[in-house]
């Protein structure tokens, strides 16, 4: 231990001749220099490390948000139809509002809501079974596109369409319309 002492390497290198000390040096400031290089390398490659991760953390952030507006856009849209709920018996008010419109009551043989179901822990739908007789195709595809242009979003569910026997031009149409809305606390 005592070899590595700063006194006994001042004094060795004292002992030396004056070229073995240019060589001594030589030696020395290469060394300074390879080590030197080896840390500016290992600073860059570091730094370029750095970089990559940067532009990488950047490219996710880029995906987050894109992924939280489309998120905040779908739960607007989901908001804006599902507060469009009128109460208990609202489908059937907007659904007999519509169909009255456009046929007159005797074309309609019945309406009928069924018990709303629970979908989920947020939403309810409403259904309501609606059954009209001697209608033609006209009126049925009328009315069907005056459902979906509600301003309630409205969903067909079900529809079956019979001839009658007696006029081939008319049908007994059946279907089934939905409708879901945010669940109110009880």
């Amino acid at each position: 231990m005592r070899w590595f002492s700063l006194a006994n390497l001042q004094h060795a290198y004292a002992r030396l001749a004056p070229r073995e000390r240019l060589f001594v040096a030589t030696g020395g400031a290469v060394f300074a220099a390879f080590v030197v290089c080896l840390i500016v390398y290992k600073a860059h490659a570091v730094k370029n490390s750095l970089r990559a991760r940067i532009v990488a953390k950047q490219h996710q952030l880029e995906q987050v948000e894109l992924s939280r507006s489309a998120f905040l856009e779908l739960k607007r849209q989901t908001d804006a139809l599902t507060s469009k709920g009128a109460g208990p018996n609202g489908l059937y008010a907007t659904l007999d509002g519509i169909v009255t419109k456009k046929l007159s009551r005797d074309k309609v043989s019945s309406m009928a809501p069924s018990s709303p179901k629970t979908i989920g822990d947020q939403y309810v739908e409403e259904v309501v079974n609606v059954q009209l007789v001697g209608i033609t195709l006209q009126q049925t595809v009328e009315l069907l596109y005056e459902l979906e242009q509600s301003s309630t979003p409205l969903h067909i569910s079900r529809l079956q369409m019979k001839k009658r026997p007696a006029d081939p031009y008319q049908f007994d149409v059946t279907f089934a319309v939905s409708s879901v809305s945010t669940k109110t606390s009880s």
